[in-house]
C-alpha cells in the first residue's frame, strides 16, 4: 500500500518505530523523508505568491532554488538513513542540524530580500513563511533539540535582520522583545515534548528488547501445548486400548474358567465319594479365588474410567449386617476367633445404600481382619448419627485383635498393589488391591475410610458414609425357590456359543436337569436353527465373532418366525460392559454371567420362563 504524502513526520516516525527497533536519530531521518513531488507542490505555491506580489522572475528563481535545495536535502537524508543503524547518534544529529540550517536559510533568502522593500504585502508574505518554517521546526523538536535549533535559528535570524533594517530602534526593540518571548515559549514546548518522547522511546526500546524473549516463550508455549495435545491423545488411545484389553482379558479368562468351573460343578453334583467331593470343592474354590482377583483388577479399571456407578436402593440395615457376619461366621469358627456384631440403637431400620458395593467393602475389611487375627475377636460395630433431615451418617468400624500395623506402614495401606509389610504379602497372599478399591468405592459414595492400629495389639478400620433414610424395603426381584427351578423341566433349549467347551458345559448341565439341548456355534447358525424349529428358550452368548449376541437378538425380534417371542437369556463373560439391567434394556429376557454358576443359571432360566409373553413381545 502506498504511504500518503501528507502523513505527518511524527506519525510516520511512530509507525516506523512499531515495525523495528529504531534510535531517535533513525526515527528523525525517517520523519524527514518525503517525495520530491511533495516539496515541488509547496515550492510552486511560493512561486505563485511571488508572482502575485509582482515579482514573477523572483518566483521562478525561488522555485528552482527551493527544488534544488530539497533535492540536495533529500539526497543526504536518504544516504544517512541507509547507514543510520550503525551511525553514531550524536554525530548524526550534528550533521542533520547543519543540513537543516542550510535548507531553511535557502528558503528565507528570497522572501527576506523582497521584504526589505518595506511594502506591507511583501512583509506579510515573509512573516507567513517564517511562521510556516517555525511550525516545521517545532514538529522536529520532539525528536531532537539540535535539529530543532538547526531549523529555528535561521528563521529567528531572518526576522531580526528584516526588523533591524526596516524599523526605527524603538519599534525594532518592541518586535524583538515579542520575538524573544516567542522563542522562549517555543523552546519550552520543544523541551517538554523532547523529554516526553525520550521517556517513551526508552520505554519502547525496553519493550522491544523483550520481544525475542516473548517470541521464544510463545514458541515454547505452542510447543508445550502441542506436546500436551499429543500426550492427551496418547493417553486417550492408551485408555481405549486398556479398556479393550480388559474387556478381552475378561472374556478370554472367563471363557476357559467357565469350562473348568462348569465341569467341576457338574462332577461335584454327581459325585458320591466324599473325598472326591472335597477335592472338587478345593478346585472350585481356587477357580473362584482366581476370578475374585480378576474382578479386583476390573473394578480398578472401571473406577479409573468413571464407569462404576453407585446405585442406591432401600436396604434393611440389620439384615444386611447380619448376613455379612453370618457369611464369615464359619471362617471365624474355623480359626477359633470370635466374630461379634454390635449394632447401636442409632442405626436406622432402612437406608438407601448400594448394597453390592458396600458389601464388597465390608467383605474386604472383615476378611482382612480374620486373615490377620489368630486369636481373640473381630468386631463389626455399626452406628449412625443424624446428618440433616431424612439422612444419617453411617459409621461402621471393623476392630480386630490381630497382629496390628506399624505406624510407618499406615499411609500406604490404601495404595494399589501394596500391603502394610512385604513379608505379610508373602505370608498371607493377596493382590494389594482390596483396600484401594474399598477406599475408592467409599469415596464414590461420598464417604471416607481410614485405619487406626498399634503393632501387636490389633487394628480398627473405619468407614463413614452419608445415607438417606428409607421408609421400608425396596421392591425386590422375586426370589426363585429350588422347587421353582426343579419345576422347570423338559424344555427345548438352543445354546449359542462360539466356544466348544462352553457348549459342552451347557449341554451336560442342562441335560442333567432334563432339558433337550440344541447347539449353535455362531450367530448365523443360531438364526438358521431358530428359523427352522421352535424353542422354549434360547441361551445366547454375547461376544461372538462375526455376529454378536445383541445383533442376533435384534434380527430375531425384527423378523417373523417361530422363535420371535421366545425368551432369550444373555450369557456374558465381559463384566466391563454393564450388568443385568443393561442387557434387560437391550431386550433380553434374562441375564446370567460366566463362568456359569449352576444355581444362578437355573434361576435365570426359571425367571425367563416365568416372564409373561406380552413382556417379551414388548421387548
Amino acid at each position: 500500500m502506498t504511504k500518503p504524502v501528507w502523513e505527518f513526520a511524527r506519525v510516520r516516525a511512530a509507525r516506523e518505530a512499531g515495525h523495528r527497533g529504531l534510535s531517535l536519530y533513525h526515527l528523525t531521518l525517517h520523519g524527514m523523508v518525503h517525495p520530491i513531488g511533495f516539496f515541488a507542490a509547496f515550492n510552486a505555491l511560493a512561486a505563485v505568491g511571488f508572482s502575485l506580489l509582482g515579482r514573477p522572475l523572483v518566483g521562478v528563481a525561488a522555485f528552482v532554488g527551493y527544488c534544488a535545495i530539497d533535492v540536495i536535502n533529500q539526497h543526504f537524508i536518504r544516504r544517512w538513513l541507509s547507514g543510520a543503524a550503525e551511525a553514531d547518534e550524536d554525530a548524526g544529529f550534528r550533521r542533520l542540524a547543519w543540513l537543516s540550517a542550510f535548507r531553511f536559510s535557502g528558503y528565507l533568502i528570497p522572501t527576506a530580500a523582497v521584504a526589505l522593500s518595506g511594502r506591507p504585502g511583501e512583509l506579510l508574505f515573509f512573516a507567513m513563511q517564517a511562521c510556516t518554517l517555525l511550525a516545521v521546526a517545532i514538529s522536529t523538536a520532539a525528536l531532537s533539540r539540535r535539529v530543532y535549533w538547526g531549523f529555528a535559528i535561521p528563521v529567528f535570524a531572518a526576522i531580526i535582520f528584516v526588523t533591524v533594517l526596516l524599523l526605527t530602534p524603538p519599534a525594532a526593540a518592541a518586535v524583538l522583545i515579542s520575538g524573544a518571548s516567542l522563542a522562549l515559549l517555543m523552546t519550552l514546548m520543544a523541551e517538554g515534548s523532547n523529554r516526553t518522547v525520550n521517556v517513551l522511546h526508552e520505554a519502547f526500546t525496553d519493550n522491544f528488547a523483550i520481544i525475542p524473549q516473548l517470541e521464544t516463550a510463545r514458541d515454547q508455549a505452542i510447543a508445550e501445548r502441542a506436546a500436551a495435545d499429543a500426550a492427551r491423545e496418547e493417553a486417550r488411545q492408551a485408555g481405549r486400548a486398556k479398556s479393550n484389553f480388559l474387556a478381552t482379558m475378561s472374556h478370554e479368562i472367563r471363557t476357559p474358567m467357565n469350562g473348568v468351573l462348569g465341569m467341576a460343578q457338574l462332577l461335584q453334583r454327581d459325585e458320591t465319594n466324599p473325598a472326591q467331593k472335597e477335592r472338587l470343592a478345593v478346585l472350585i474354590d481356587s477357580g473362584e479365588y482366581l476370578l475374585s482377583i480378576l474382578n479386583d483388577i476390573l473394578d480398578v479399571s472401571k473406577i479409573d474410567a468413571g464407569r462404576l456407578d453407585i446405585l442406591p436402593a432401600s436396604e434393611d440395615m440389620r439384615l444386611f449386617l447380619e448376613r455379612l457376619v453370618g457369611f464369615w461366621g464359619p471362617r471365624a469358627d474355623e480359626k477359633g476367633v470370635a466374630l461379634i456384631l454390635d449394632m447401636k440403637p442409632g442405626l436406622p431400620a432402612f437406608a438407601l445404600i448400594d448394597a453390592l458395593r458396600l458389601r464388597q467393602v465390608l467383605f474386604n475389611l472383615v476378611g482382612n481382619a480374620l486373615k490377620f487375627t489368630d486369636q481373640g475377636s473381630v468386631s463389626v460395630i455399626a452406628d449412625a448419627m443424624p446428618n440433616g433431615e431424612g439422612a444419617v451418617l453411617l459409621h461402621i468400624a471393623v476392630k480386630d485383635t490381630g497382629i496390628g500395623i506399624a505406624d510407618q506402614h499406615l499411609p500406604q495401606l490404601f495404595t494399589r498393589f501394596s500391603q502394610g509389610d512385604e513379608s505379610e504379602m508373602r505370608k498371607f497372599g493377596g493382590t494389594g488391591l482390596g483396600l484401594s478399591i474399598a477406599k475408592q468405592l467409599i469415596e464414590l459414595m461420598g464417604g471416607k475410610v481410614w485405619a487406626e492400629s498399634t503393632l501387636g495389639q490389633g487394628s480398627t478400620f473405619h468407614i463413614k458414609v452419608p445415607l438417606a433414610v428409607a421408609d421400608g424395603p425396596a421392591q425386590a426381584r422375586p426370589a426363585v425357590t429350588d422347587s421353582a427351578v426343579s419345576a422347570v423341566g423338559g424344555l427345548q433349549i438352543l445354546a449359542v456359543d462360539d466356544n466348544a467347551v462352553n457348549l459342552l458345559v451347557l449341554d451336560q448341565l442342562l441335560t442333567s436337569f432334563g432339558h433337550e439341548v440344541a447347539k449353535a456355534a455362531s450367530g448365523v447358525e443360531a438364526l438358521e436353527q431358530m428359523a427352522a424349529r421352535p424353542f422354549d428358550l434360547v441361551l445366547l452368548d454375547i461376544q461372538m465373532p462375526g455376529m454378536t449376541g445383541v445383533e442376533v437378538l435384534q434380527q430375531l425380534r425384527a423378523e417373523a418366525g417361530p422363535n420371535r417371542d421366545a425368551p432369550v437369556v444373555a450369557l456374558t463373560a465381559d463384566v466391563t460392559s454393564g450388568g443385568r439391567e443393561r442387557y434387560l434394556e437391550l431386550g433380553f429376557t434374562e441375564h446370567s454371567s460366566k463362568p456359569i454358576q449352576i444355581q444362578e443359571l437355573m434361576e435365570a432360566v426359571a425367571r425367563a420362563m416365568a416372564a409373561p409373553a406380552a413382556k417379551r413381545q414388548a421387548a
